[in-house]
């Protein structure tokens, strides 16, 4: 790897990406890499890659038909230049290949360019060009750096860059009652900038069952870039407040607050090349633009985006759902429609729903949980859809309630964490409690693999062997790792365990069965 020692200038820039917290690689340059247009990936860059997400070496096989083309962002001697990326593995002996697209264009032999992330571009910056980091002075820098922290203090995480544990995923024979509600609604238009006047003034606001605001900076100019050109947008759903006339957020939170976080100058138009090019890196207008250099919209776009009327349909519902212990708030008529609103397409997971509109002691020990260093060993990696957390909350409701179990299991688990939603702090010690010894001592007795043979969290094995045991815990029974590795032994060669995980795993017979045959293994 070719490096040398960077010059007191090289130094000072290197500096400002540390005070930033902006992770980075360096990339050194050689006359021969320019000439060929070959650099080799270091393992920095690589490391730099995987775990911001973008790219995986480890993953990509050889040669030039498996070669990856991303975004990437040069910023050399005071110019932006987009481009793309070239990242691949050479035949030979698979070494790992970055290119910059018209890099020696912006470079000479012996610079230093550091490497590091906004969003998904991958920005290629120039260290030994006479250009300053300073905000004022250098706004294509500054316009990139106040996106990544935008990113990194307001949009929720994901895992880090690995092969995501897949779960089991069963259906069940038996079909849950769907409830029937009675609402009135009517439809209510508004241009843009009315809508963020009554955001700022609590007209409009969220109610306790929304949280997280997910957008990336990408989505976020597309909503924006998609009503200057006039192109249709999904209805908003709200819900009337009767009380103080204010208007809840049901469905629309992402666009609401996107319009109030871009009118407000919190973010420019993404310089993604999805984007419309005339409308790349502009805020809404100079008098919430970060610097005096940065682009803005022109007068036009400005106020086509003001003027865009947005379409809201207004829920009125009927008083005599509300929750009796949370009031008019939580109304189940709105909380089931923001479920199904939410649960279609590729709109939020089921568990994601309930850490919505279930929020509360409960759901906040399950998250909890999900840090624990033994159920991480058994489940894997963090998952980003909440499949982990609501396998825990599995657990706990079988755990307390099997006996009751009734099919289908998504129905079984929404009334249990609704029922429990605030459990107190004796509970919570004692739930905590349970579950970490639980978890504790079958990765020590089974090991990793108990649950996942492959690449799959097998559900109807975790939930007998778990919550058979943990009866057996609490009945005082005390085992040896190999007592513990023979009951698991015993119970999956049961006849009756076998029935039971042989189809519709999630059916009313099948769960009772085999945690019953679980606590009598456990238990003899």
């Amino acid at each position: 790897m070719n490096t040398r020692d960077l010059t007191t200038q090289e130094l000072h820039k290197e500096q400002v990406l540390k005070d930033l917290d902006i992770p980075y690689a360096l990339l050194f340059l050689t006359e021969t890499g320019l000439i060929k247009s070959i650099l080799d990936a270091t393992a920095p860059i690589i490391q730099l890659l995987k775990a911001s997400q973008i790219h995986d070496y480890d993953s990509q096989e050889c040669g030039a038909e498996h070669k990856v083309m991303l975004p990437c962002v040069i910023l050399s001697n005071g110019q932006r230049e987009e481009t793309k990326a070239s990242l691949y593995r050479a035949n030979t002996r698979g070494d790992t290949r970055f290119w910059p697209g018209r890099l020696h264009k912006y470079a000479t032999a012996d610079q230093v360019f550091a490497l590091f992330i906004e969003n998904s571009d991958i920005i290629v910056l120039n260290l030994s060009d006479d250009q300053s980091l300073n905000a004022d002075d250098n706004p294509l820098f500054s316009d990139i750096v106040d996106r990544i922290k935008l990113d990194s203090s307001e949009f929720i995480g994901i895992p880090d860059f690995g092969e995501e544990t897949e779960v089991e995923d069963p259906v069940s024979s038996e079909l849950d009652e769907p409830s029937r509600f009675e609402v009135s609604s009517y439809g209510w238009d508004s241009d843009v900038e009315g809508l963020v006047k009554r955001l700022k003034r609590g007209d409009i606001k969220l109610p306790r069952f929304q949280r997280g605001f997910v957008w990336s900076t990408v989505e976020q100019s597309r909503f924006i870039e998609s009503l200057i050109l006039g192109l249709p947008v999904p209805n908003i759903f709200l819900a009337l407040d009767r009380v103080t006339k204010s208007l809840n957020i049901v469905d629309g939170q992402q666009r609401l607050k996107t319009l109030q976080r871009y009118l407000n100058g919190e973010f420019a138009i993404s310089n993604s090349k999805k984007i419309h090019e005339d409308l790349r890196g502009c805020y809404y207008n100079r008098e919430v633009a970060k610097g005096k250099n940065s682009k803005v919209l022109d007068i036009a776009d400005e106020r086509t985006l003001s003027d865009s009327i947005l379409h809201s349909i207004v829920i009125k519902p009927d008083p005599s759902v509300d929750s009796s212990e949370y009031g008019q708030e939580y109304n189940n008529a709105v909380v089931q429609i923001f479920r199904r609103l939410n649960t279609s397409g590729k709109a939020l997971q089921p568990q994601e729903v309930r850490s919505c509109i279930f929020y509360g002691s409960f759901d906040d020990l399950i998250h909890s949980l999900n840090s624990n260093t033994a159920w991480r060993r058994l489940f894997g990696d963090v998952h980003s859809r909440y499949k982990d957390v609501e396998t825990i909350l599995r657990f706990f409701s079988l755990y307390d309630e099997y006996e009751n179990y009734k099919a289908p299991m998504p129905s079984f688990l929404d009334k249990y964490m609704e029922i429990n939603r605030s459990i107190d702090l004796t509970r919570t010690s004692t739930l905590r409690s349970s579950f970490e010894r639980v978890m504790t001592q079958l990765i020590e007795a089974c090991g990793e693999s108990l649950f996942k043979p492959g690449s799959t969290f097998l559900l109807s094995k975790f939930d007998a062997v778990t919550v058979g045991f943990a009866k057996a815990l609490d009945s005082g029974k005390t085992f040896s790792q190999n007592e513990i590795r023979l009951k698991v032994e015993l119970l999956l060669s049961d006849e009756d365990y076998l029935d039971s995980t042989a189809e519709f795993i999630n059916d009313t017979g099948n769960v009772k069965t085999r945690i019953n045959t679980a606590i009598r293994i456990f238990q003899g």
